[in-house]
């Protein structure tokens, strides 16, 4: 009788846990610059990213870069990436850019997990200085004079409707 109570009561627990660990992987952050830009350097990125990222030209004003994290995704017994969307407003010469690492792992129930790269002592914090070396990277290959950089939740496409990204008032 007493393993059965004790069953009773580890179930809501557990389905409890799951729920958080779904929860937090589903709503990550990114990190979101705003840039001036001379001219259109998407060209400029794919060239030089193409060495240690997979590079994806979705159209003429859009980059998506990705680059696997080896070490990282053994460790976790998973899959993890860095990935950066570059949006060139052209009317404007501004340059959006939406920065994340994504981590799926067994530790996580395979779950998504999304980090920005801004400084946090709590989550991610051994990841971030290798994820702003590599946001640095970008902005040197771009030439671009950053205006703005704020973190977000993730969940939604960037930038949504075409429109440039900005922080919530």
């Amino acid at each position: 009788m007493l393993a059965r109570s004790s069953a009773i009561h580890t179930l809501p627990r557990m389905l409890g846990l799951v729920l958080v660990v779904g929860t937090f992987g589903c709503t990550g952050t990114a990190t979101y610059i705003q840039a001036k830009v001379t001219d259109n350097p998407l060209d400029r990125v794919a060239q030089q990213a193409q060495e240690e990222w997979s590079v994806e030209r979705v159209d003429a004003n859009t980059l998506h870069l990705s680059q696997f994290w080896p070490i990282h995704s053994v460790l976790s017994l998973g899959y993890s990436t860095s990935h950066a969307k570059l949006f060139y407003v052209e009317p404007d010469a501004m340059l959006d850019i939406q920065f994340y690492f994504r981590s799926n792992s067994f530790l996580n129930l395979f779950i998504s997990i999304y980090i920005d790269a801004d400084p946090s002592p709590y989550i991610g914090w051994p990841l971030k200085p290798t994820m702003n070396g590599q946001i640095d990277d970008i902005l040197k290959w771009t030439g671009a004079s950053v205006i703005r950089r704020y973190r977000d939740f993730q969940s939604e496409p960037f930038p949504s409707g075409g429109v440039t990204a900005s922080p919530p008032q």
